[in-house]
């Protein structure tokens, strides 16, 4: 093994302990490297000092919240993606980009190996690592949850309280606790839409990411995109998520020729199962990509969207893009 290895870092047990790991058992020195893509909870510089105490050699911390916003949610926004149960994609949209900054810190490094935050999440990220640069090995700790867990105790070494691995949440959706929001009077919000990208709320110009973040805090209220997360214990929440594919898809229903959007979900369906397998980097990815793109020239308008117990409704919505004739409907 190449003396460097780049770790992508959480704060977890599993991460902390890969960075002593690697340092006792091959003698590696790591760069442990913080990709924020607005997952929340401990503070970025937090888990910089973390990762340095726990022996890392150097932590890198990249703001990638609005890349992430811009790049990787707001094309599975304009696809209408969702993951094999209705709910949107979420963990499968940030595992490219954290792919992405490993490599380049690889390269700025000189590291010929990357291990994932993760082992459980490997071969997603070995896909886009193999895609982005074949030439770098991909390594884990030889340990399991629990041993990771008993491993950084048994040091000493500075973990966070909860276990979980961050990277299955990002600003698109997360992981929490079971639990149902607080009643509250129903919350009306104007979405407008430009070529298929919300650049308004309420009259309000917005970035895609303070549109997603906003909604999160709207629509969340509401108890707005929930779902069972089964025998976890925990539920997930895309509430901004929700929201925004809920009012695209009724601008699309509104301006996209009825053989274009019909032709759009199968592609819809197949780019989410590709994103979901990893496969961002892929031909046919990157082909549907410049499909939707096409489909979303006339997508522009105003969709108003009532926000209350658990729902997003459709209230209203216009476009000046619109094909329906309501003199031939009358």
């Amino acid at each position: 093994m190449n003396d460097r290895v780049v770790l992508g870092y959480h704060g977890g047990p599993d991460a902390s302990a890969a960075i002593g790991w690697f340092v006792e058992r091959t003698g590696a020195e790591v760069v442990a490297v913080i990709v924020d893509v607005g997952q929340g909870g401990e503070a970025p510089d937090v888990l910089r000092g973390r990762a340095l105490e726990c022996g890392a050699a150097d932590a890198v911390v990249v703001d990638a919240r609005d890349e992430f916003a811009e790049r990787h949610c707001l094309p599975a926004l304009r696809a209408d993606a969702l993951d094999a149960d209705g709910s949107p994609l979420v963990s499968a949209l940030s595992w490219p980009l954290v792919a992405e900054h490993l490599t380049d810190a690889a390269r700025k490094s000189g590291a010929d190996a990357v291990a994932p935050a993760c082992a459980a999440e490997r071969p997603r990220f070995a896909s886009g690592i193999g895609a982005l640069a074949p030439d770098l090995r991909i390594v884990s700790p030889e340990l399991t949850r629990e041993e990771a867990m008993s491993w950084a105790a048994d040091r000493g070494l500075p973990v966070a309280a909860k276990s979980s691995c961050p990277v299955h949440q990002n600003a698109w959706g997360r992981w929490a606790e079971t639990g149902t929001a607080e009643p509250c009077d129903p919350d009306e919000v104007v979405i407008t839409f430009d070529r298929g990208v919300p650049v308004a709320l309420d009259g309000e110009t917005v970035t895609f990411f303070q549109a997603v973040r906003e909604l999160n805090r709207r629509a969340g209220a509401q108890g707005v995109g929930r779902f069972d997360g089964g025998r976890t214990g925990a539920i997930r929440e895309a509430p901004g998520a929700v929201a925004l594919i809920s009012a695209h898809r009724e601008l699309e229903d509104l301006t996209l020729e009825r053989d274009l959007a019909r032709f759009k979900r199968t592609a819809s369906r197949r780019w989410s199962e590709l994103v979901r397998d990893g496969l961002w980097f892929s031909p046919l990815k990157e082909a549907l990509d410049a499909f939707i793109e096409h489909t979303q020239q006339h997508v522009s308008g105003e969709v108003r969207l009532v926000l209350h117990a658990g729902r997003a409704v459709v209230t209203g919505r216009r476009s000046e893009e619109s094909l329906h004739d309501f003199p031939l409907a009358s």
